[in-house]
């Protein structure tokens, strides 16, 4: 039996960035041909609650469309809703580097049991001990992952030499270092990555931080049992950092595979203390029980550090890098896991190796043609490739996820994209994305450097460009392209040309025009629209909807109607279809028009419309939402159309049912043109007339024209084939480099400058409104005391006491006036 190839998802906070162990697995698993998944909080903020806990729920329609092998929980994660994946045959597991992960695991978890676990560590962590799980162990022993081995860091003086810590902060530990760094001696810098520390020491664990710190450090200090017997009533350690009680910090970045990509990366292992486990205790470097020697042996370290390299750079490569590597033992784990669970019909696997390709569209925003074009090219890939996966690149990556089951980014995650780009054999661009004019603000050649909040021209250009980069083949599938107005525009489209871009257009008028921005010949190829390769598959949802309006579509026919708002059509237009519709209803008693809702916005006008229309007529609403297949399947089912929408006049053609077009756009005039059926296609300023004779055209739908728009369906599939076949070749060229380890130069910085800049921006303004608010808060709390007094002031003037105290005052003042008076005598005469 040959090798087994697994799809496995995996949730994980990277706490200590390429650090990680599951970091590391991730790239053992990818090497080996497997395809990963990757959850984080970071990517996915809205898939983890406050407390962390993931939402297995929102995969739902991932697991049941991608179908992935296994769902595994890494450093401690729960997940709740996990029957969504136990249900649809995915297996649940976890990775855990320590006991205390999978103990958290397990009890943060709900929905079903845990099925496996693969552990990374140097010890035994009795796993058949922890209460509620039952599931069957593969364990392996920690080594560098070859992937790392062989991954250089791009900046060799980013961080000066010096010592590393990766445990969290206790008061001796703080003044362990305190002493050291006060210590004239010591001429190196001291970078903390667990919780805790001062800002003095403390250092981000996330991304590549680690990593650059091993590689230029002298010594990763291991904090032994130091803190024992230490109390300080001034300097209380935090709850958060407790991990089993009492004064034990949780030490959550230390792990045993950890420590050994450290020691790889030519930082010695020095310990401080004793306590450390056999297996820890072995690796030291530098094993000081006395305080004051473990300082000397620090010291003496940085200063050899320093001696062996005046220029000091980092180390770019791992020093340690000959294996055994962490790739043996873990695959070793994971197929005997596999193999267990294989018995029970789970993880079961592929027999063929990755194959990625990146998909760039307008989707996540709901819009029907991009998401049925999306799910289609995914839904082929899948079947013509074994092992493929697509990756969407689009505007909101959890609308895919939710409602398409497909993996997604943005443009805007430059890095992210980078490594999706770097492991696919080809960047498609999908759909009518080469148009111009409503985009006039935002296009230009400096668009390039920066990140795009839609993909427009510049972002294709950039996106084309840095697959390029990575040697995954462009290609414009099945693209639509006009207007190209914007000489910018037409330069960022012979940029995309001259990287190599293949573009198999939808239709000649496309492929003209991008021949005109002197694109190569060989490189545009005239074909079909790829939505023609769709296919219509029955769905409870319609069955239930032509019950419930009492329609039996076997005696009936269904008329679809796809109208949408637009700004140049007519200003009685909704008057005009809803007269059409009438009369011909009138004629036709066995004729139901129903308006099928494409985008929510189209609903409005189809409610318009009704209310039009009179009381012997009626346009029913079908409204499947975010769901595609019911559309799909509606559509097959209906005998004419009436449509403005491009894509649902592709599909009544697909289906080879006559329509009535609408030609707001050119390219529902090219598709109508390609369909044979000019003759039933009409202007925007059409009147009532011209729509019923086009109508009853379609309603008379005869053997002849049935018989020629079959041939022309016919041609445009057979096209649409053509092209998919050019697709799948330019795969093949590509994939078996691509099917191993995905290099990977490691940057200290996570995120493209501009990214970094608009980060920073919004901090600012976070920071300056938090100070607005303070400043209300401090006002609003004068105000109610200044109120406070005010009151005060007016219930003693109204009291008793004020008011008989005012009286007695009177009677002097008053005596005092008269005498005045008296002293001054008459007045003279």
């Amino acid at each position: 039996m040959g090798k087994i190839y697994c799809k496995i998802v995996l949730v994980a906070r990277m706490g200590a960035g390429v650090a990680t162990p599951v970091s590391c697995a991730k790239r053992a698993f990818e090497k080996q041909g497997h395809t990963v998944f990757l959850f984080t909080p970071k990517m996915w903020p809205e898939l983890f609650d406050e407390a962390g806990t993931f939402d297995a729920t929102a995969l739902s329609r991932f697991f049941e469309v991608q179908r992935p092998d296994c769902l595994m929980l890494a450093e401690g994660i729960g997940a709740c809703g996990l029957d969504a994946a136990a249900s649809r045959g995915v297996a649940v597991g976890m990775l855990a580097a320590a006991r205390s992960e999978a103990e958290a695991s397990v009890a943060k978890s709900s929905g079903a049991p845990f099925d496996f676990a693969i552990t990374i560590s140097g010890r035994s962590l009795r796993l058949e001990e922890v209460d509620g799980f039952e599931g069957v162990v593969g364990a392996c022993a920690p080594a560098v992952d070859a992937a790392y081995a062989s991954t250089p860091i791009a900046n060799l003086v980013a961080f000066g030499p010096g010592i590393m810590c990766l445990q969290d902060a206790t008061p001796a530990r703080i003044a362990f270092l305190d002493e050291l760094v006060e210590d004239g001696r010591f001429g190196g810098v001291v970078r903390c990555f667990g919780a805790g520390w001062p800002e003095r020491f403390a250092s981000d664990p996330t991304f590549t931080h680690i990593a650059y710190s091993a590689r230029s450090s002298a010594a990763c200090v291991v904090f032994g049992d130091l803190d024992k017997g230490v109390q300080d009533a001034d300097e209380k350690i935090p709850n958060d950092l407790q991990g089993g009680g009492g004064n034990t910090p949780a030490d959550a970045l230390l792990t045993d595979e950890t420590l050994v990509l450290v020691h790889a990366d030519g930082a010695k292992l020095a310990c401080v203390g004793e306590g450390l486990s056999p297996w820890r205790a072995e690796r030291m470097d530098i094993c000081e029980k006395d305080i004051a020697a473990a300082h000397k042996a620090l010291i003496a370290a940085v200063a050899d550090q320093r001696s062996s390299d005046a220029a000091f750079e980092s180390r770019r490569l791992p020093v340690d890098s000959q294996g055994p590597f962490l790739d043996g033992s873990l695959l070793a784990a994971l197929e005997s896991v596999r193999e267990q669970l294989a018995e029970r019909g789970l993880m079961t696997g592929l027999p063929a190796p990755r194959t990625i390709v990146s998909v760039l569209g307008y989707v996540g925003m709901g819009n029907f043609g991009d998401e049925y074009i999306l799910a289609t090219v995914d839904r082929r890939l899948r079947e013509l490739i074994c092992g493929c996966s697509i990756v969407a690149v689009g505007e909101n990556p959890l609308h895919t996820l939710r409602e398409r089951g497909i993996y997604s980014i943005t443009l805007q995650d430059k890095r992210v994209l980078d490594r999706v780009l770097a492991a696919s054999s080809a960047a498609l661009v999908i759909a009518g994305l080469l148009f111009d004019q409503g985009i006039r603000w935002s296009i230009g050649k400096a668009e390039l450097a920066s990140s795009m909040p839609h993909t427009d021209i510049a972002g294709i250009a950039a996106y084309v460009e840095l697959a390029y980069m990575n040697d995954a083949r462009p290609v414009l599938y099945g693209i639509g392209a006009g207007p190209l107005d914007v000489a910018d525009g037409r330069s960022l489209v012979r940029l995309m040309g001259r990287l190599g871009a293949l573009f198999l257009t939808r239709d000649e008028a496309t492929a003209e025009l991008i021949r005109s921005c002197r694109v190569r010949n060989e490189q545009v190829i005239s074909l079909a629209d790829c939505a023609f390769l769709g296919s219509a598959s029955d769905t409870s949802f319609v069955d239930e909807w032509f019950a419930s309006e009492g329609i039996d579509p076997a005696s009936r026919r269904v008329v679809a109607v796809s109208l949408r708002e637009y700004e140049n059509a007519p200003a009685d237009f909704a008057e005009r279809v809803a007269a059409a519709i009438s009369r011909v209803q009138a004629a036709h008693r066995d004729v139901v028009f129903t308006a099928c809702i494409l985008d929510s916005s189209d609903r409005a006008l189809a409610e318009r419309i009704g209310t039009l229309l009179p009381a012997q007529a009626v346009l029913r609403i079908f409204d499947a939402g975010e769901r595609i297949e019911p559309v799909v399947d509606f559509l097959s089912r209906c005998s004419a159309g009436l449509s403005m929408r491009y894509h649902a006049s592709l599909l009544l053609g697909s289906f080879c049912k006559p329509c009535v077009g609408l030609g707001y756009l050119p390219k529902v005039v090219s598709l109508y043109e390609d369909l044979g059926q000019a003759d039933t296609l009409l202007s925007m300023s059409a009147d009532t007339a011209e729509i019923i004779a086009a109508l009853e055209s379609v309603l008379a739908f005869d053997a002849q024209r049935a018989f020629a728009l079959t041939n022309r369906v016919s041609e445009l599939r057979k096209k649409s084939g053509e092209s998919e076949s050019i697709l799948l070749d330019a795969i093949a060229s590509i994939a078996p480099a691509k099917r191993g380890e995905i290099p990977e130069e490691l940057f200290l910085s996570r995120v493209a400058n501009d990214i970094a800049e608009k980060d920073r921006l919004r901090a600012q303004i976070a920071r300056e409104r938090r100070s607005v608010e303070e400043a209300r808060a401090r006002c609003a709390e004068v105000e109610r005391e200044r109120d406070a007094a005010r009151g005060e002031v007016e219930e003693y003037a109204h009291s008793y006491s004020y008011r008989v105290g005012s009286a007695l005052l009177t009677l002097p003042r008053k005596l005092r006036e008269a005498l005045s008076k008296g002293a001054k005598g008459p007045k003279e005469s």
